[in-house]
C-alpha cells in the first residue's frame, strides 16, 4: 500500500472528530496515531473516526483504532466509529471489532448515539 492519507480533526458540539481519507496502512497508521494520541493527549472525551472517505485498512491500521480505544476507556471516555462502506464495514467485522464499536453508516447516527463506544 502507499501513503495516501490525510486527517482533518475538528470539533463538533460535544464530539471531536477525527475524518480520515484514503488508506491506513503499514506505512500511514504510524501517523495516524501520533495525530490520535495528540487529540487525546489534549483531553477529547467524545472521539469520532469517520472513515467515511476511507478505501483501506489493514492490520496494523485497526491496530491503532483497539489501541485509542483502551486508552479513552480508561479514561472513561468514548469512541465511536463511522463507516457508510460495505469494504470497511467487513474489515471492522472480520476482525470483531463490531465487538467493541458501533459501527454506523453516518456521523449523525454516532452522534444520536447516547455511548458510541459500546456495541449494541
Amino acid at each position: 500500500m502507499t501513503d495516501s492519507m490525510d486527517v482533518n480533526v475538528r470539533h463538533d458540539d460535544r464530539f471531536t472528530v477525527i475524518e480520515v481519507i484514503g488508506e491506513i496502512d503499514i506505512e500511514s497508521a504510524p501517523r495516524l496515531r501520533e495525530i490520535v494520541t495528540e487529540v487525546t493527549d489534549g483531553g477529547a472525551d467524545r472521539l469520532v473516526f469517520d472513515l467515511s472517505r476511507v478505501t483501506f485498512v489493514d492490520s496494523i491500521g485497526l491496530g491503532v483504532f483497539i489501541l485509542v480505544r483502551k486508552k479513552m476507556l480508561l479514561r472513561r471516555r468514548t469512541v465511536g466509529i463511522v463507516a457508510p462502506t460495505r469494504r470497511v464495514v467487513a474489515i471492522f467485522r472480520i476482525a470483531g471489532l463490531e465487538q467493541l464499536f458501533r459501527v454506523r453508516p453516518t456521523l449523525a447516527a454516532v452522534l444520536a448515539d447516547e455511548d458510541p463506544a459500546e456495541p449494541a
